[in-house]
């Protein structure tokens, strides 16, 4: 047998080194592990985001009721008075925006926007506290600087932002806090706002440190699990996926297709006389031929809802998502012209010189188990069989899909 040389070892090396960051130092995986790394910490911080906002909004309330109190708000909005009206403005509107987070994150919506409205919010409370602060500052009334630089220390709390994007909000709030103060407040009162400015730039240096660190800590974990999951769920000798694996994804494909009603066919590949393949070259022969067709069935795969997987032995299994049973045959007979365009020769075949397959296939009716469709596609394989090798078999359409 003249087959190319197959490095299980290189197979395993690839699938790690996809999932190694390009550059980790700077806190940022190559693109496709970026979001899904930043999914992973949306969905895994969405308690603590939820604990934040639930405070945050407790805080908010109680200091509108304290501004209406102490700047006499409701006079002076009757009155007019345009640093009272601005100053109201902002604290509704940052009031808005917390409440919008909540419902989101309450409500379990919108997982990849919900950030967005944690940076709008934290924005938002840095510039009202800034902006109250200084008329506060303006009418000789005492204020509490050190609410800005709590502020910071809260912009860098496990609410669903990268450590990048933490800093871009903390940064901007350091530098229109430090700009709004020399355009709204008197010369006299710029060099005590220096130096507010100068800790508040401080607290952002201290509170990035600490943030770097944990998610620097945070990417490796996370690496980890993946590369662990990874190799749990694939097969050693192929690289597709293993059974455990495969039966995960055709659990979530179907449960997709049943929401998106999107036809689903489920088909099981036997390779054609594989013990007299083994007998006859070897097992190691045998290895390096399954490793190959598992190439060539994955190459006519459409990621990610398709999928191969290794059932066992000579045996795979085939997921055709958002494709008609019509269209299954033809899809299905360029996957066995792929494996047959490999070349393999089985000299001990009574059906071909070179290695063939056999496929049975069966078509998601919308309601059945993955179980029940794997044996009907089963049954189908195993008809084809008794009809003869080297073909594709597409079982009955059920019932429940012929309605």
């Amino acid at each position: 047998m003249h087959a190319p040389r197959h490095d299980q070892t290189a197979d395993h090396d690839a699938q790690d080194g996809a999932a190694r960051p390009r550059r980790l130092d700077g806190l940022r995986f190559a693109l496709t592990l970026e979001r899904e790394y930043r999914l992973h910490m949306r969905s895994a911080q969405r308690n603590s985001t939820l604990v934040c906002v639930v405070t945050a909004l407790g805080i908010w309330l109680t200091f509108i009721g304290f501004d209406l109190t102490r700047l006499h708000g409701m006079a002076a909005l009757l009155a007019g008075e345009p640093d009272i009206v601005v100053a109201v403005a902002l604290r509704l509107s940052a009031l808005g925006v917390i409440l919008a987070l909540f419902v989101v994150l309450a409500a379990r919506r919108l997982p990849r926007a919900y950030h967005r409205l944690s940076i709008l919010a934290l924005g938002l409370i840095g510039i009202t506290s800034a902006y109250i602060a200084n008329v506060f500052k303006l009418r000789g009334l005492p204020q509490a600087d050190i609410a800005q630089l709590v502020i910071i220390a809260a912009v860098f709390l496990p609410v669903g932002l990268t450590f990048l994007q933490s800093l871009g909000v903390a940064l901007f709030i350091g530098v229109f806090s430090t700009i709004l103060g020399f355009a709204m407040l008197e010369p006299a009162q710029f060099a005590e706002h220096m130096r507010l400015s100068v800790l508040t730039f401080f607290a952002v240096l201290v509170s990035a440190v600490g943030a770097w660190l944990r998610e620097r800590a945070e990417r490796d974990q996370f690496l980890l699990r993946r590369m662990l999951h990874n190799r749990a769920m694939s097969d050693a000798l192929t690289g597709i996926a293993n059974r455990r694996g495969f039966e995960e994804h055709v659990a979530i494909a179907l449960l997709q297709a049943r929401r998106d009603r999107a036809p689903v066919v489920f088909a099981v590949l036997d390779v054609d006389h594989f013990k007299r393949y083994n007998d006859r070259y070897g097992h190691q022969a045998g290895d390096i031929a399954l490793a190959l067709i598992a190439r060539a069935i994955d190459s006519k795969l459409r990621p990610p809802m398709d999928m191969v997987g290794r059932l066992g032995g000579e045996e795979f299994g085939l997921l055709l998502y958002d494709t008609r049973p019509e269209k299954a045959q033809e899809r299905l007979q360029r996957v066995a012209q792929a494996i047959a365009e490999l070349r393999i020769e089985h000299a001990a075949s009574p059906t071909a010189q070179f290695i063939t397959v056999s496929m049975g296939a069966a078509a998601f009716d919308g309601q059945e188990t993955a179980a029940d469709l794997y044996r009907r596609a089963d049954a189908a394989l195993y008809s084809g069989k008794a009809s003869g090798r080297n073909r594709v078999e597409l079982g009955a359409v059920s019932e429940r899909l012929a309605g």
